[in-house]
């Protein structure tokens, strides 16, 4: 005679976490990472930080702005900054300007969201983004509107890897005929 074996019942009550520990991703989403790169732009913005910047002397050019340590693709440079003026102010500057041959002109117009703003750098400040030279073949950097306290700023990022010493430059969209009448190196 053969003995049976004693079965036993197997629970189904029980949660595989009870024999696995949890595994939780540390993946984050695109918008988790939009908006932590949203916070880190705003959080150098507000601290005006011009790390990794010098400027210099170039001959037949003027000042220009050279980087003293790398950036990466992407990273911050620095900050366009200003006084956030109205067209009709802007307009009554750049005629003021106008009036002084020893006076330069550092007036960026942007839009965003579908309305033109204007930024004037011309005014002395120490800031080194009003600095930072044109080139529309050999530019570096690139610039990006970022919403802060409800303004609109002007940044410029790393359009590809800069090495130290590297001049920065960037491109200022300016394809006026007038424009490039007064000043034919926009064409470059």
């Amino acid at each position: 005679m053969v003995k049976a074996a004693k079965r036993t019942k197997l629970s189904t009550d029980h949660k595989v976490t009870e024999y696995f520990t949890v595994r939780k991703s540390i993946r984050k989403t695109k918008i988790q990472v939009l908006r932590e790169q949203q916070r880190s732009l705003e959080a150098l913005i507000r601290s005006e930080t011009e790390e990794g910047l010098e400027f210099s002397y170039i001959d037949g050019k003027g000042r220009g702005v050279f980087a003293s340590k790398n950036f990466e693709k992407g990273d911050f440079v620095v900050e366009y900054s200003g006084d956030f003026i109205s067209l009709i102010e802007a307009n009554e500057r750049e005629e003021q300007y106008a009036q002084d041959e020893t006076t330069g002109c550092f007036m960026y117009y942007f839009k965003y969201k579908d309305q033109t703003f204007c930024i004037d750098a011309t005014q002395e400040t120490g800031k080194l983004g009003r600095l930072i030279n044109h080139s529309r073949t050999s530019s570096n950097l690139y610039t990006k509107t970022v919403l802060v306290d409800g303004l609109p700023r002007l940044v410029l990022l790393a359009k590809e890897s800069i090495k130290r010493g590297q001049e920065l430059l960037y491109d200022y969209g300016d394809r006026s005929r007038e424009s490039i009448k007064h000043h034919p190196w926009l064409k470059y």
